[in-house]
């Protein structure tokens, strides 16, 4: 859809263009520069199968037939690195980000002009440095020598266990550069390569505990063509995410349950995060944050109200001591479950705040469609474990009092005044003049501190839908064969 639109758009600007030099015939050059970058798609996680041969446009005699040939190519491979080879919705119907912006007929045309083929589509590409950092992992992982064998299946391996299972294991720590010695055969599991082992675990978002049982062993076991193609997924993500999130923004990975706020090009805060169990998954999508509550009340959902709801009229005392109170959706007002007639009544269920609030002491809203926000939590507990997908859905975050600080100092709040603020009894709204960008990204190949890929679990499993979309995507016969029309050519 989006290369006929660029068609269209070309044709209606044909006229203007029509003396360009970017409408010149192709030059052998051009053509060996296009070559060359279609040659290049793998290192970008595309498939070089999907676009013209370049020893095919190289054997065109110069000429319409090359130049339309080149034109098409161009598109095609340029709408793929601007905007992704996948449609995200596709696969995702609840995908709602902001997508990336980019004028592909300005592009074409600057190119042309300048003689800069092969530029163009590295300047097309996302500029993040994660990008290049997971481009650059795709290519050494492709040209490594094949890995040790398989560590076998079996029970979980800890402390104190050897033989060919353990020597297995501790090879493959050795290879992935977490050992620096790769010890002896028959040489038992001890301190050293448990230790290992928890920093492997801990880098894949698993239960560090140090023992390498079904999970854990198939992570190590990942092959090289897995890697690949993990690479490979989340280099098209990037290519979905907008090239400007904003100055100051906030940018939560769910699959690495890591809460980042962003100003000025680096990090300024990180925040550990949970997110949605699998079955109320937090989705991807993009809004402003615009009003921060402290001691929020927390008004129920519709599922989880009605069972709140029911707890009133079984058992009120309890709801009373939660924090709980009715309202009656008819007058708007509180009333006493112990009086309340029942009878053909509306009612939902509302918590103020307090150490049981859902929403803990402070929430972050951004109106959004999903209902999803990010908010404090009292099970706190969770963020000592590893995996994190725990909530309803929002993202529940680690020390949001330091996150309402780093918030709302671009309010012109001084710290004290926050705190102030939470440690008060009334709910304190406030509404943003300076709205900060949020973006919920689900990533499982990032990078860490020193810019090495890390890679963590697929907790929703969307890699394999994403691999498999981009193996054998579903492209319109048009797409195949369309090409950029010839500005030169009879109307």
């Amino acid at each position: 859809m989006r290369l006929a639109a660029i068609i269209l758009c070309l044709l209606i600007a044909a006229p203007a263009y029509a003396q360009g030099a970017h409408n010149a015939p192709w030059s052998d050059a051009e053509i060996a520069a296009l070559g060359d970058a279609l040659a290049e798609a793998w290192t970008h996680g595309l498939d070089p199968a999907d676009y013209p041969d370049p020893a095919v446009l190289r054997a065109l005699p110069a000429g319409r037939e090359r130049d339309r040939a080149a034109r098409s190519a161009w598109f095609a491979y340029a709408e793929d690195l601007a905007f992704g080879r996948v449609d995200p919705r596709s696969l995702n119907e609840d995908w709602t980000a902001t997508v990336r912006d980019q004028d592909l007929m300005t592009v074409y045309a600057r190119a042309r002009e300048e003689g800069a083929i092969y530029e163009s589509f590295e300047a097309l590409a996302p500029a993040h440095p994660d990008y290049a950092a997971l481009r650059a992992e795709l290519v050494r992982r492709v040209t490594l020598p094949a890995p040790n064998a398989p560590i076998p299946g079996g029970p979980a391996l800890g402390v104190g266990d050897q033989g060919p299972r353990v020597d297995a294991l501790r090879a493959r720590l050795y290879e992935l550069g977490l050992l620096t010695d790769p010890g002896r055969p028959g040489e038992a599991f001890d301190a050293r390569l448990e230790s290992a082992l928890m920093r492997f675990q801990a880098r894949r978002n698993l239960d560090a505990d140090g023992r390498a049982g079904a999970s854990t062993i198939a992570e190590l076991n990942a092959g090289e063509d897995r890697r690949i193609n993990q690479l490979r997924a989340n280099l098209e993500r990037w290519r979905w995410v907008a090239a400007d999130l904003g100055d100051r923004h906030i940018r939560v990975n769910i699959a690495d349950y890591r809460l980042e706020a962003w100003s000025g090009g680096r990090i300024e805060r990180v925040h550990d995060a949970q997110i949605g169990t699998r079955y109320a998954s937090t989705p991807v999508f993009s809004e402003d944050m615009s009003i921060i509550e402290i001691n929020p009340w927390w008004l129920t959902p519709g599922g989880l109200g009605s069972r709140w709801v029911e707890t009133f009229r079984r058992n009120p005392a309890y709801a009373y001591s939660q924090g709980y109170h009715l309202v009656d959706l008819d007058t708007g007002r509180t009333v006493d479950a112990y009086s309340v007639d029942w009878t053909g009544r509306r009612f939902r269920v509302m918590q103020e705040p307090g150490p049981n609030n859902s929403m803990g002491q402070v929430k972050f809203l951004f109106p959004n469609v999903h209902n999803v926000y990010i908010h404090d939590t009292p099970h706190r507990e969770v963020f000592t474990l590893s995996r994190r997908d725990d909530s309803a859905g929002c993202v529940r975050v680690r020390d949001p009092r330091a996150l309402a600080v780093w918030a709302l100092a671009g309010e012109g709040w001084t710290p004290d005044r926050v705190h102030a603020a939470f440690d008060g009894e009334r709910t304190v709204r406030v509404r943003l003049q300076n709205e900060i960008p949020v973006h919920i990204l689900y990533f499982t190949a990032v990078t860490d501190d020193r810019g090495a890929v890390r890679f963590v679990h697929d907790v929703y499993g969307r890699d394999a839908p994403l691999i498999a979309a981009l193996d054998g995507a579903a492209v319109s016969p048009e797409r195949r064969t369309a090409q950029a029309p010839d500005p030169n050519a009879a109307p």
